[in-house]
């Protein structure tokens, strides 16, 4: 590997955003990929002319998206077409037992009254709540590298970090303003996205109920691989070079530094 070289393992999200990333800031970037197509986990299956997604089926935080194409004089329209769902997604909860939501405030709020009284007011409440843990979160601590704790010093931001509920659980959070067990279950699905368990996960993301309800539930048209195809046609712009059949073996090393990989197709 030679110097201003820099190899992504992976053609996902992250190695694609990455591999743009590190081109525009000048670093010659190649992307080994062990598949025959890229996208990661966000590949394409198609078959007998039928095509289908094999990973991500929403998408959500429609501005995390824009953001990032923004920083290269791109939008996300320059590359796709993206459709708000109504409703946003149905939620079972059994055997003909199941719960259609839509995608307008008003008629959200509508569907919580039906389920239990005042519970649209409570929404509100707690959606008002999330939504100042989401700003903060995404504007001021998601793009921060995480490399030292100074880059928290800022005392707002502390005081920020306080208001946002890391030390409560979301079960706890949202048992505050909700008591019928279908709404609890719906308020805390979205942190099942992280792995965790609601009573494991801090307040602090509640904010995903914001993405959720409040930003919607969207879908590019075409796909979820219509986003995969666009981060290709920006990295290869930045001239990143993409190869597919290239399965890393090792990650070969000296002095504590890497050094080269060893893939299927010979070392890099």
């Amino acid at each position: 590997m030679k110097k201003g070289e820099v190899l992504v393992i992976g053609s996902g999200f992250a190695g694609l955003s990455s591999a743009i990333c590190l081109a525009d800031q000048g670093f010659k970037v190649k992307i080994l990929e062990k598949n025959s197509t890229i996208g990661g986990r966000a590949r394409q299956f198609i078959e007998a002319g039928f095509t289908f997604d094999m990973g991500p089926s929403w998408y959500w935080m429609p501005d995390v998206f824009e953001a990032f194409f923004n920083k290269f004089g791109k939008s996300t329209s320059d590359y796709y077409k993206l459709i708000r769902l109504d409703p946003s997604y149905q939620v079972i909860y059994g055997k003909d037992d199941f719960m259609p939501l839509p995608a307008k405030m008003t008629e959200l709020e509508a569907l919580f009254d039906s389920i239990e009284a005042g519970a649209g007011l409570q929404l509100r409440k707690f959606l008002k709540q999330a939504e100042y843990k989401y700003q903060v979160g995404i504007n001021d601590l998601v793009y921060k590298p995480g490399r030292s704790l100074l880059e928290f010093s800022n005392p707002k931001l502390l005081v920020d970090v306080i208001r946002m509920d890391v030390f409560q659980s979301m079960a706890k959070h949202v048992r505050k303003f909700f008591k019928h067990e279908k709404l609890i279950q719906l308020m805390e699905f979205p942190v099942l996205f992280l792995g965790a368990l609601p009573e494991n996960t801090p307040a602090l993301y509640s904010l995903m109920n914001y993405a959720d309800m409040s930003l919607g539930t969207w879908y590019p048209e075409g796909g979820m691989y219509k986003i995969i195809e666009a981060l290709e046609s920006l990295a290869k712009e930045k001239g990143v070079e993409i190869l597919v059949n290239h399965e890393v073996k090792s990650i070969n090393s000296a002095g504590g530094k890497a050094t080269s990989l060893s893939t299927n197709q010979g070392e890099f």
